[in-house]
Parts: structure tokens; sequence; C-alpha cells
């Protein structure tokens, strides 16, 4: 019980200072800006301008506008452009497309923070962006070209409808209570997990499967802390994994070209909670999710694999 009761206590003020500290001031900046564009009509005029060339792979100017969402502010931000992807009843195989490369991406609000570390988040975003259209390209083109009915993606103009100007005072204070929500949202699961991952380093239970595990992990070339991160990630989600990385990183610091190497597995919505509010979000999805989620590992690799290079 004495485990259990620390291990709250201590994953709790390390989520709270992390959250309140780190993701939030972030957070504020980036939905501010977003909503302030929003506002303007400028991600439906750039998702419409990129139109012609996302189409290459699969992507049309809303699945293009889902993966832009999801770089600049979170996961959760895409659910809008694929919600109204859903709405229009466009094909299966360009609703694949757009899951896929929102899987395949690296959601801002977990790449941002990693700044603090040294490292670069431009670059977590553009490997990011590579991996998602990798992963469109394969849903569209070959994993969904026999199995998905439909057509390849349907020319729609994004600017449709004309959106409500907001002035940078408005925008800032929409974009602050959108942050407060995110942050309200993922801070008890940031405390689960950590706790979680506490309870699993001072049972030994950690320990015990990686001697098991041991040959395995060095064919792999991986630690213990790696599982650690890498279960934290499959069970929580990206932002517990950099949770824990900031958390971990104050008691032994990690050169910034290994978090770089690692980010393609850590950094990006494929896991229990992405899958979970993407799924719940936009029911529309369930029918293409195995698909987007093997064409999503596929971006995944590459990614890593573009990664190794640097």
């Amino acid at each position: 019980m004495t485990i259990l009761i620390t291990a709250i206590l201590d994953a709790g003020r390390s989520a709270v200072d992390i959250a309140i500290f780190t993701f939030l001031p972030l957070m504020i900046v980036t939905f501010s800006l977003m909503r302030y564009l929003e506002g303007m009509s400028a991600l439906r005029w750039i998702g419409g301008k990129a139109n012609p060339l996302f189409r290459l792979f699969g992507l049309d100017g809303f699945g293009a506008l889902a993966v832009i969402q999801l770089s600049l502010v979170s996961s959760a931000a895409s659910v809008s452009a694929l919600s109204l992807m859903a709405h229009k009843r466009m094909s299966e195989r360009c609703l694949a497309a757009a899951f896929a490369a929102v899987l395949a991406a690296a959601p801002a609000n977990a790449s941002f923070p990693l700044a603090s570390l040294g490292v670069d988040p431009g670059l977590i975003i553009v490997n990011g962006i590579c991996g998602a259209l990798v992963a469109s390209t394969l849903a569209c083109w070959m994993v969904g070209r026999r199995s998905l009915s439909g057509k390849i993606c349907s020319c729609y103009k994004v600017d449709e409808s004309v959106a409500v100007r907001l002035d940078l005072l408005t925008a800032i204070n929409r974009g602050g209570a959108d942050a407060v929500r995110v942050i309200s949202a993922i801070l008890p699961v940031l405390v689960i997990s950590l706790a979680m991952v506490r309870l699993i380093q001072s049972t030994g239970a950690l320990s015990a499967f990686t001697s098991v595990a041991l040959p395995l992990l060095q064919l792999l070339g991986a630690s213990q802390q790696d599982v650690l991160f890498f279960l934290t990630k499959c069970l929580a989600g990206s932002s517990a994994a950099v949770t824990l990385l900031l958390d971990v990183h104050k008691e032994l610091s990690i050169p910034p070209e290994k978090i770089i190497r690692g980010s393609a597995f850590l950094l990006n919505p494929l896991d229990l909670p992405g899958l979970s509010i993407l799924i719940a979000s936009v029911p529309a999805l369930r029918s293409v999710a195995a698909i987007a989620i093997v064409s999503a590992l596929a971006g995944i690799l590459v990614r890593t694999a573009l990664l190794s290079w640097l």
C-alpha cells in the first residue's frame, strides 16, 4: 500500500509540474495562433492551395488540413477536418488515407515541449509529415486499392463556408480556453500513466521483463529505459511519454540525438488513447481503422529510417 500511495503522489507532482509549466504555455501560444489563422480562413486557404499537391499522396484539402492541424496544434485538432470529411460522405479510400496520415504524423503538443531539451521541434514535424505522406499513399493507392470502395479522392474545395473573423484578443482568449481544456483532459491520463510506470519500476516488473527479453533487446539495440518509454507511449499516449521523458531527463541527461532518433516511435497518435479519441470522435473511421493502422506503421518505419541517417 505504501508503494502504491508513494507512486501516485510522485506521479501527481511530476504530471502537474510538467503539464502546467511546460505543456500549458506552449499550447496557449499555438492554440491562439491557430485560432487567429482559422478566423482569417488562412488554414482553409492553405488546405485548398495544397489540394493539388497532396492529391498525389491520396489526400485532398481536408486530409491536408488534418495533417496541418495535428502538426501545428495537437492530434485532437485534426478531429474537425476528419469529421467534415465524414459529414460530406467522402470515399472510404480518402478517409483511410487521411486517417493513416494523422496516425503517422508527429503532434505538436508532444513535439514542441522537447524544445526545452535542446531538440528542434521543426525537424520532428517535417519528419512526421514525411511519414504521413507515406502512410496516406500506402492506404489510398496500395493497401486500399482492392479492399476499399469509392473514388480516390473527391476534389472538394475547403473554403466553402465563410469563417468568422477573430481579432487577436478574442483568438488568444479562445486559444487559451482550448489549451486549458486539453490540459484538463490529459492530466488524469498523465497521472495514472506515470503512477503505473513508477509501480512497474518499484515492483521490479520492468527489470524482470528486460532480463527475460535481454537477447531480443540487445538485437534491437534497446535499453530498459527505452522499453519503459515505449510501454508508456502505447498505454498512455505521446503526451505521457514526453512527460516521462522530461521527468527522467532531470535525473539522467539524455542526448538530443537519441531523443530525435526515438521520436518516430514515441511521437505519433498510434496508441491506445490516440486511437480511442479519434475513432470515438469520428465513428466513420472504424471501417478503415485496420488499413489506416497498417499504413501508419509503414509511415512510422520510414520516419525511423530517415532519422537514423542523421
